[in-house]
């Protein structure tokens, strides 16, 4: 692989700007991981030199920022939901997990990062007015806000830290060898669900923890009419 300092740069490039800088450091986060940005493989990506960078961006961190903003922008979130809330809590649970899964080795540092900015925190405005709208209290929303990030922190994290399948690898045999583990575990409940714990479907597992927190919600939703 040709390295960074060699790539070849337009004499008429576009000027550096931040939204080129998180560009830039998005594109090597989805090529490399965050492990592998630096202020110098950006400034290198760009062809320039590390401390013009400083110019338009004040850290390492403020880079991370930027493309965690980027990233929730990506949602396409209105900032007002119309219709059923449980139709809206669905349109931001979904939202999220796409907008994330578009960069997954960057959808870590999405979930991890604090959402401080007034990019990051719009969609969190457009739960929690939306649950208010629909009549729920105050304390309820900002619960319900709390439960879905935490599921959506942890399901997205299990689905990012399972190794990416390569051209070779056999999804069917890696099933049908786990499920033969499990059946020979030695542990009866384990073995009797073998067939269903070998597979690991992230998509329909996201899909049955949405509508069972939407299930436990309505016992909190206002009285219809």
């Amino acid at each position: 692989m040709a390295s960074e300092s060699r790539r070849e740069v337009p004499e008429n490039r576009e000027p550096l700007s931040r939204a080129r800088i998180v560009g830039a450091a998005l594109e090597i986060i989805d090529e490399e991981g965050v492990d592998g940005l630096s202020m110098r493989r950006i400034a290198a990506r760009l062809g320039v030199q590390a401390m013009s960078l400083y110019n338009h961006v004040q850290s390492k961190a403020d880079i991370l920022d930027g493309v965690t903003e980027y990233i929730t922008t990506e949602m396409r979130m209105p900032r007002r939901m119309t219709g059923d809330w449980e139709e809206g809590v669905r349109s931001i649970a979904y939202g999220f997990r796409q907008a994330a899964l578009r960069h997954p080795r960057a959808g870590e540092l999405v979930l991890m990062r604090q959402l401080s900015t007034p990019t990051a925190l719009a969609p969190v405005d457009t739960m929690l007015a939306m649950m208010l709208e629909h009549g729920f209290g105050e304390a309820a929303a900002v619960h319900a806000l709390r439960l879905f990030v935490s599921f959506q922190v942890g399901s997205l994290l299990q689905e990012f830290r399972v190794p990416q399948a390569s051209a070779e690898w056999d999804k069917e045999a890696a099933e049908q060898t786990r499920a033969a583990y499990f059946a020979g575990s030695g542990f009866p409940a384990v073995a009797k669900v073998a067939p269903i714990l070998a597979v690991n479907d992230h998509e329909a597992e996201f899909a049955f923890g949405v509508e069972l927190l939407i299930g436990a919600l309505r016992r909190l939703a206002p009285a219809a009419g």
